[in-house]
């Protein structure tokens, strides 16, 4: 059984949503209609996931997302919201989010992405990660980069892709079982919507000319 928390500030879709996700499978689901609420119910009891909606009153879902990384720093946080803008999800991939998911998808692929996030995966639907790309290259005065969305880890197998290295290779560059390095680029792909390892160099080497 995973016990969800699912805070959002829209009773409707609160109580709509969290009773769809119960019916789908083996969730306890716990709700917040506030960020203050939310908080208290993480530090009262750790839930297995946190699904956060960002344009909440009182900081929204960053807000929320910035003191579980604080105090909670295992409990994995997707986004589920109407819209996110691309700094909002810079900052998000900055703070470590496993996820982002809109509510206008269809349900069942958000179970998917809750379920990913569950495992220990990332999900983020690409109509979020390719404004933020493109947001942080067309800002060259701005510090923010397109690895900006990327982890450390991932950001380095990036660079070893584009040094030609597969993945055999890079998992003993990096001292990681091949599986995990599958998973990162599976990752990879996902925050910077591209499809294949090519796509993935020629993307990185528009980005270094233009940098």
């Amino acid at each position: 059984m995973h016990n969800v928390l699912i805070v959002d500030d829209h009773p409707f879709f609160l109580h709509g949503f969290s009773q769809y996700v119960e019916e789908s499978g083996d969730y306890a689901i716990t709700t917040a209609l506030s960020v203050d609420e939310a908080i208290g119910k993480i530090d009262q009891s750790c839930p297995d996931l946190a699904m956060l909606d960002v344009t909440m009153h009182g900081g929204g879902g960053l807000r929320v997302l910035k003191h579980i990384r604080r105090h909670h720093p295992s409990v994995p946080t997707m986004f589920l919201t109407v819209h996110v803008d691309p700094e909002q999800t810079i900052e998000a991939m900055r703070l470590g989010i496993s996820g982002i998911a809109l509510k206008d998808a269809d349900p069942e692929t958000i179970i998917e992405a809750m379920e990913t996030v569950l495992s220990g995966g990332k999900w983020f639907d690409t109509s979020v990660t390719e404004p933020a790309l493109r947001y942080s290259i067309d800002k060259p005065s701005r510090t923010l980069r397109a690895n900006d969305l990327l982890t450390k880890r991932e950001a380095e197998i990036v660079e070893l892709v584009c040094q030609g290295l597969r993945n055999r290779e890079i998992a003993q560059r990096c001292d990681l079982a091949e599986g995990t390095v599958k998973i990162h680029l599976n990752s990879i792909f996902r925050k910077l919507g591209v499809t294949s390892r090519s796509e993935l160099i020629v993307q990185q080497g528009g980005m270094r000319q233009n940098s």
